[in-house]
């Protein structure tokens, strides 16, 4: 792996969101892009709206609240913070402070960037309770690369957690984790299904046998039932963690995110989420 992105809200991005990326960087000896960008209620400049089917230009702009100023020098300390604790890791790292679309940019860079880590916190200038944001929810859906949300408190990945349904989408997330972090073969790898019944047969053979090829320590879990409550409660009890998930928005996945336990798991999460698409 060569290019990580970190993106952050430049007014209140967590120092956690920070040493994590470090933290990757520093193992798998990448560079790292810090994309700052701030929650603005108005367009930098005038724009052009409609209201009620009546066009009209909006010519208040962000640079007209009070609050401006501050708000940019709030970005530019936490940049500098981003940039110090950088240097003082020995991380190659420089930052961006995005102005425009911002999800637009981010998706673009994507293209060309191996993971993008997202702080957990981040959001548009929605004030939605809803977690993930929508904001977020849009990073994981149109993301070109995966994407790791970051956690709550930074611990360093003692297990590798792969939510595992059988289905193409879950098996390739699999692989994609294990092609870009190759550094963490060492860590313990738990297969985790929710069925009725356990992996049995030829599957189980083929999945106990990629994983040995894989890491020096697996182990195949099933929990019996069908509901996303009990994979939530069964990777809350987790410690240490890095969780493995496939196809955002398609399946089991975006269901534990976008519901009842997205509070639980993402707002105040306790550890690393790694979504790609399939």
């Amino acid at each position: 792996m060569e290019k990580i992105l970190l993106v952050v809200c430049g007014t209140s991005p967590t120092l956690n969101a920070i040493n994590f990326a470090c933290y990757l960087s520093g193992i798998t000896r990448s560079r790292l892009t810090g994309f700052f960008f701030e929650k603005n209620t108005y367009a930098d400049t005038p724009k052009l709206k409609k209201a009620y089917g009546v066009p009209y230009v909006e010519t208040i702009t962000s640079r007209d609240l009070p609050e401006y100023d501050k708000k940019v020098q709030k970005t530019a300390d936490y940049i500098r913070l981003f940039e110090n604790t950088c240097d003082e890791k020995g991380i190659p790292a420089s930052a961006k402070c995005i102005n425009g679309p911002i999800l637009e940019h981010i998706i673009e860079e994507s293209r060309f960037a191996d993971l993008i880590i997202a702080d957990a916190t981040v959001s548009d200038i929605s004030k939605t309770q809803e977690a993930p944001s929508p904001f977020l929810q849009e990073l994981l859906s149109s993301a070109q690369c995966p994407v790791i949300i970051a956690p709550s408190s930074f611990t360093p990945i003692e297990e590798i957690v792969f939510c595992y349904d059988g289905s193409p989408s879950s098996i390739f997330a699999m692989k994609q984790l294990t092609y870009i972090l190759p550094e963490l073969g060492e860590t313990r790898a738990t297969v985790v299904q929710i069925k009725d019944e356990e992996i049995k047969g030829e599957e189980r053979k083929r999945v106990s046998n990629w994983l040995s090829k894989h890491f020096e320590y697996a182990d195949i879990t099933t929990i019996k039932g069908s509901s996303e409550k009990e994979l939530a409660d069964y990777l809350l009890k987790k410690q240490h963690a890095l969780v493995v998930m496939g196809a955002y928005g398609r399946n089991i996945v975006s269901r534990l995110l976008r519901q009842s336990h997205a509070d639980l798991l993402i707002k105040t999460l306790a550890y690393p989420v790694f979504i790609t698409h399939y």
